[in-house]
């Protein structure tokens, strides 16, 4: 090798560990070569591929980077560089000599020993590019991440310190239908369009990142917080082959942090809490961080700890609600209902249930309450008492406990129960791997006795796909559809419908909320005998219900 081609190649790969090559850095070797033009496949092509060669002798068709280029120099011999990968052939350089250079002139050990050290260098170059970009970009969408937002929002509020910057937290609505349609695949590419469109709404000294599946996170000045929130109710992103028109228009819940507190991290935890809360409890698709909220927060955390010991204490306890044939008058069961017995007053089922449902603890109350109920049986049969059969509530959250089925029959046979005593209320769910599970579940309860109630029929997006894969012996039409009686036609239909099918598929009706004779009889008229409700009576703890049982004084509706 020549003396001045060993010293070019010693200063590339000096250069190489420096810092990131330019045209300048092949100057030398490429002039002590004859080298007019150097093509590199930094580039992939449409299809993924690297400068798969099929015979086409034109370097520009291989997408390759050009790495030098001596201007108003003429090109003669060109020169091709191949690797093999599961028998394909791909390029990994062309070189072009001058236009005077002979074959014989070109050393062509050298040329391919000097394609193969470049080769290598640009690579790891490259490798290094895209590590430096992963740590501070998202690789799904290609906008900054969480780390780069941060320390973005740092030098603007540094830049800027007369300017004021709220923090957002926004997370998609209904995602899961772009992959429902169109697979992961067209989930991936829909979220990282999505980005791109969010990306367009800020300012230079903005910022915004996804945090991870559907969520974003971004800040802002607040002169440009309305806005922000106006786009951000409905992004159009095209381009999504699969869907209606190739398109779709996004829209987001978004959680805002507008609190005097500066550090990034707080802020963002203060939006995604906004968010969270507004999802799970408020039902708003956009909540500011303040300190009713904080309250609420801190309300909900004093109850997520008070919790255990409230249970190893026994301070949940079931209340009992009647069902009753409105025609003839006649208790047709009873459902078992928690409350929460805390300092000589009853913390309501809506401050605790949601709550330890999201939070991964209802099944130790479910199954503590299934127990509590059949002590209550084992009394009163005890007493001499005629019981109905008694309805209990498990959440969605247990069919996947491990052998939940199993321990739900362990604790009522352990308690000298019958499993026929029971009827075991579900509710409805969206999710696909839910409802399979679901299946599963209902099918060996009902094998060991068990019957089968669908709670709040009609609220889900899920019903008649439910009713129709789920052998259940009981619909209960939910109050919302109640309260609207006699108000709203589509109400009407709506029941018309549900207890059409339900007579149809010979499963019983009930109507939840029922509060008023009106009611009651208009539910009758379209066909729905069975009612529970206020009218019939509100939960009653054990000894009201022992009274009750002792003498179950109802009256027929005529």
């Amino acid at each position: 090798m020549k003396k001045e081609i060993e010293k070019e190649l010693y200063k590339l790969t000096h250069n190489a560990v420096k810092g990131a090559f330019t045209p300048n850095d092949f100057e030398g070797i490429c002039k002590e070569m004859n080298v007019v033009k150097m093509y590199y496949d930094l580039e992939f092509d449409s299809d993924g591929y690297r400068g798969l060669s099929d015979g086409d002798e034109d370097p520009s068709k291989y997408r390759l980077f050009e790495l030098y280029s001596e201007e108003g120099v003429e090109s003669g011999i060109i020169k091709k560089y191949t690797f093999y990968f599961e028998t394909n052939e791909y390029v990994h350089a062309w070189i072009e000599f001058r236009k005077d250079v002979k074959e014989d002139e070109i050393d062509e050990e050298l040329c391919s020993f000097l394609a193969d050290v470049i080769y290598i260098l640009i690579s790891r170059q490259n490798m290094r590019t895209m590590l430096d970009f992963s740590e501070t970009h998202d690789a799904q969408t290609g906008i900054m991440n969480l780390k780069s937002l941060g320390a973005k929002y740092m030098q603007s509020i540094a830049h800027y310190p007369e300017v004021e910057y709220v923090v957002l937290y926004a997370n998609v609505k209904n995602f899961k239908f772009i992959n429902d349609r169109g697979g992961v695949h067209l989930g991936d590419l829909a979220i990282a369009k999505l980005a791109q469109k969010l990306q367009e709404f800020i300012r230079e000294d903005e910022g915004v990142c996804r945090v991870g599946g559907d969520n974003f996170a971004m800040y802002v000045r607040r002169d440009n917080l309305d806005v922000i929130l106006n786009r951000l109710k409905i992004v159009q992103v095209d381009g999504l082959m699969g869907l209606r028109n190739n398109s779709h228009r996004f829209s987001f819940r978004v959680g805002v942090s507008d609190t005097d507190i500066r550090e990034f991290g707080t802020k963002l935890e203060e939006a995604s809490t906004a968010c969270i809360v507004g999802k799970t409890i408020l039902k708003k698709d956009l909540v500011v961080f303040n300190m009713e909220l904080s309250e609420i927060i801190s309300h909900n955390n004093q109850i997520i700890a008070a919790f255990p010991d409230a249970l190893a204490a026994g301070e949940f306890v079931p209340f009992f609600q009647p069902k009753v044939n409105m025609h003839t008058g006649e208790l047709l069961g009873i459902e078992a209902l928690c409350r929460w017995l805390h300092n000589d007053s009853i913390i309501a089922p809506s401050e605790f249930i949601p709550l330890l449902d999201r939070k991964g603890m209802i099944h130790d109350l479910d199954m503590v309450m299934l127990v509590e109920t059949c002590k209550c049986i084992n009394k009163w049969q005890k007493m001499g008492l005629k019981v109905p059969i008694v309805s209990v509530n498990f959440s969605k959250k247990n069919i996947f406990i491990p052998e939940i089925e199993k321990k739900i029959i362990t604790a009522i046979r352990d308690n000298n129960v019958n499993t026929s005593m029971f009827e075991i209320e579900i509710t409805e769910t969206a999710k696909e791997s839910e409802i399979g599970r679901l299946i599963d579940f209902v099918r060996i309860l009902k094998e060991n006795g068990f019957k089968i109630s669908i709670d709040d029929f009609g609220t889900g997006y899920s019903s008649l796909s439910l009713i129709h894969n789920i052998n259940a012996d009981e619909v209960k039409i939910d109050q919302s559809f109640i309260r609207k009686l006699g108000r709203d036609e589509k109400s009407l239909i709506l029941i018309e419908s549900i207890v059409s099918i339900a007579n149809r598929l010979n499963m019983q009706i009930i109507a939840e909320g029922v509060e008023n004779t009106e009611e009651g009889k208009m539910l009758m008229k379209l066909g729905c005998d069975n009612a529970q409700g206020y009218y019939y009576g509100k939960p009653v703890d054990f000894e009201d219900m022992t009274r009750l049982l002792k003498n179950p004084d109802f009256k027929a509706l005529v």
